[in-house]
């Protein structure tokens, strides 16, 4: 019986990072509807697996319940645009905090995320994971697991939007272009470049995401 649990749990936590992934990457859509039966019959699996993932989706702010439905979270643009305030403010806190202690190997680390980055424009969704991957690692060296949880938990709220709106080559070469900006500024010691790096960085990602979605037809 006790192994059972596991292996359930275990199928649960696979199904999870699989519908997960389908909703950042934006293969489900914001506002679309999820069942039970439908997701179960994509992943090969009974529904039992699925309803775990959904509900931790929903701890993750993913889905949303309905009386009768479930949904995958849509935001509207004012709650887009404060998630990117709030992202920044926690992402200057990091950058704050990683600064005076970031070391050599550190910066070593970081570069070579960048030289990946540079070589993935036309793959998007590695560029996605990797892009994540350079912030993470600089965020890390703030050495704070609760900061760099808030970090990722309003990543994970706006990833959907970026994937869907925010997602051609140009966006990638110029998103790498700061990126390379911040890096410099990383490598110098320089928080007061950093932090104004940081800012315009995070402020044209989200003009661009909240330009594309005010296009979006109306469902009325």
């Amino acid at each position: 019986m006790q192994s059972g649990h596991i292996e359930v749990t275990s199928l649960g936590r696979e199904v999870y990072r699989r519908v997960r992934s389908m909703i950042t990457t934006g293969q489900l859509r914001p506002g679309g509807p999820l069942t039970l039966r439908s997701i179960a019959d994509e992943l090969g699996v009974s529904t039992t697996p699925v309803r775990e993932a959904f509900r931790l989706l929903q701890a993750d702010g993913l889905v949303q319940y309905g009386r009768r439905s479930v949904t995958v979270t849509s935001l509207s643009v004012h709650e887009v645009e404060s998630l990117f305030q709030i992202r920044l403010r926690l992402e200057q806190l990091a950058a704050q905090w990683a600064i005076d202690k970031i070391t050599s190997a550190d910066v070593a680390d970081i570069e070579d995320l960048l030289d990946q980055l540079d070589a993935s424009v036309q793959d998007q969704e590695r560029w996605r994971i990797l892009n994540q991957d350079f912030h993470r690692r600089f965020y890390d060296c703030a050495d704070s697991v609760h900061l760099l949880e808030y970090i990722e938990k309003v990543w994970s709220s706006v990833e959907p939007y970026m994937a869907i709106y925010a997602s051609s080559m140009e966006n990638f070469h110029a998103a790498n272009v700061e990126h390379r900006q911040m890096f410099e500024a990383i490598r110098a010691r320089d928080l007061e470049a950093l932090l104004v790096l940081t800012a315009h960085h995070l402020e044209v990602t989200a003009a661009q995401v909240v330009s594309q979605l005010l296009r979006e037809p109306s469902d009325s």
